[in-house]
């Protein structure tokens, strides 16, 4: 903000009644209430229809907490988990925390190279990885002394790893599990942040007390435990993360799929009357435009919740037209039907008397990794916002980072970078930011971590890594390179080198160009904008 700062300036939460966030750990707030729901499905396997019980859940984080104490588990330890979503990551999770450990998950689908990196940086001592990817994980530490321990998730060996269910013990009857409280770390996830390589983020067991004492308001999220929820996003994201500590909480039932394959998502709603689908973007513009959904009943739906990227206002006004479409009339009065989007009256024909109540809500949030999860959230359908201020946002900062701390938490506000507005009643909507991370399908990418990888070429001079408008899937990372004197390449070559070294949300599906300088100040920065310039002429 420049100039002076004036009370009138500042957003505060309007909620009645806001509580306050409960003092005891993150992770007995979370146990006691699963307690509640002993003889309830906490999640289901979409794939294989395999079920945990929150007994069965229960049973695990006690014997696997005590188990994994007495293997050498201490407080302050961080466990890496490696996996796609599955329904035994939430019991290994709340174990870790159980434990006054730190969990951190990492992406399925890093490099050995990616993964080595997060390993050092998070100083990880535990791993915890799918079978699929042991592999991976044995290449990545191989130049890494600290590791204390690798499990496969499961009850099989593999290769001479131990199953993490080898270290289930039962508990004497006097052992309690404590975890930790307060401002004390108990989840690493890594985000891009502004600038540069991922961070590590310190969110604290009061963070995500924060979130879980108030996710339930209508206010936020509006979730009963009545619902069925869709466990798509991956785990390892804030967003994912949340969505399962939330089931948690309120006895909800998830359905889990390790990724999205278009049939299978939409067999998953339909077979298992799915009621909340927590999405990104690219996943609601496939309900918007993709004829496959048509063939398939989704009118379990109440509730769908986009987030890690923005939504366009089109976009979410065609999904609520095409489910609105998809429900069948039902005998009610017209005058006592209430729709969810007033401005869908428009594409109901005059004829229409009685409608199916919908109860159908698509709305957005804004938030990032560092403010553990929205800061702003849309209590009712506004296309194109990301709603009103949410209670109770803070952030801890950066594992050993304390530069790039300071730099986006500063005089005690967090600097998202991003721009936007609110209206008079204080709806707030965020149209571009000032960041230059590349946001692919939700994933933040970040330009410097490409531009890194291209300069360890030996025919690169020089190169510079910018975003691509995408309708899909929001941005393509597309790089400009210049060559050093006599060298010449094919650019297909370089994308498939750079395909075989990094994840796959990272990739140049954008493209690359060669060019004679890539522009910079005279400072040494990238000008990106004028790189940007290029693509848009």
């Amino acid at each position: 903000m420049v100039g002076v700062e004036k009370d009138e300036h500042i957003i505060r939460c309007l909620w009645d009644n806001i509580g306050e966030v409960p003092k005891e750990p993150m992770v007995q707030y979370i146990l006691e209430r699963m307690k509640k729901y002993q003889d309830r499905t906490a999640f289901v396997d979409g794939i294989t229809g395999e079920k945990l019980k929150y007994s069965e859940v229960l049973s695990s984080v006690y014997g696997l907490s005590y188990g994994w104490q007495e293997a050498g588990l201490e407080a302050g330890h961080v466990v890496c988990v490696v996996s796609p979503n599955t329904i035994h990551i939430p019991e290994v999770f709340l174990a870790v925390t159980a434990s006054s450990a730190v969990v951190t998950l990492a992406n399925p689908l890093y490099t050995p190279g990616e993964l080595r990196r997060l390993l050092t940086h998070s100083q990880s001592k535990w791993i915890v990885v799918h079978p699929l990817i042991l592999s991976t994980v044995q290449e990545a530490v191989k130049d890494i002394d600290h590791i204390k321990g690798i499990f496969i998730l499961g009850n099989e060996a593999q290769d001479t790893v131990q199953p993490i269910s080898s270290l289930w013990k039962k508990a004497p009857d006097n052992w309690e599990c404590h975890g930790v409280c307060g401002d004390k770390v108990v989840h690493l996830p890594y985000s891009s942040g502004t600038t540069g390589l991922p961070k590590g983020v310190e969110i604290t067991s009061r963070n995500w007390l924060t979130v879980l004492s108030t996710i339930s308001r209508r206010e936020y999220m509006n979730i009963s435990d009545e619902e069925v929820i869709l466990g798509l996003l991956p785990f390892f994201h804030v967003f994912g993360a949340s969505m399962v500590l939330a089931t948690l909480v309120h006895g909800i039932t998830m359905v889990v799929l390790p990724r999205f394959i278009p049939d299978i998502f939409l067999n998953t709603v339909q077979n298992y009357k799915v009621t909340y689908v927590p999405l990104v973007p690219p996943l609601a513009t496939f309900l918007a435009k993709q004829d496959i959904v048509l063939q398939y009943d989704l009118t379990s739906v109440k509730s769908i919740i986009c987030g890690a990227a923005a939504l366009s206002s089109n976009v979410e006004k065609i999904i609520n037209h095409r489910i609105l479409g998809l429900l069948k009339p039902l005998d009610v009065p017209q005058h006592v039907v209430m729709l969810v989007c007033p401005e869908l009256i428009d594409f109901l024909p005059a004829s229409v008397t009685t409608l199916k109540l919908p109860g159908v809500r698509l709305r957005q949030g804004y938030g990032l990794t560092e403010t553990t999860l929205a800061a702003f959230s849309c209590e009712r359908n506004e296309p194109g916002a990301v709603g009103k201020i949410v209670a109770h946002c803070e952030a801890k900062g950066y594992l050993n980072n304390e530069e790039e701390t300071k730099n986006i938490i500063c005089d005690g506000w967090l600097h998202t970078g991003d721009v936007g507005y609110y209206t008079e009643d204080r709806i707030t909507y965020i149209v571009d930011r000032i960041k230059e991370l590349i946001k692919y399908k939700g994933f933040q990418v970040a330009p410097a971590e490409l531009e890194a990888l291209l300069m360890t070429n030996e025919d690169i001079f020089d190169a510079g890594v910018v975003g691509v408008p995408d309708e899909e899937a929001g941005e393509l990372p597309k790089a400009y390179i210049s060559l050093k004197a006599g060298k010449t390449v094919v650019p297909e070559d370089i994308i498939n080198w750079v395909h075989d070294m990094v994840a796959p949300h990272k990739r140049l599906r954008g493209g690359l160009e060669v060019i004679d300088v890539i522009p910079r100040s005279p400072a040494g920065k990238i000008l990106r904008k004028q790189l940007k310039k290029k693509i848009n002429s």
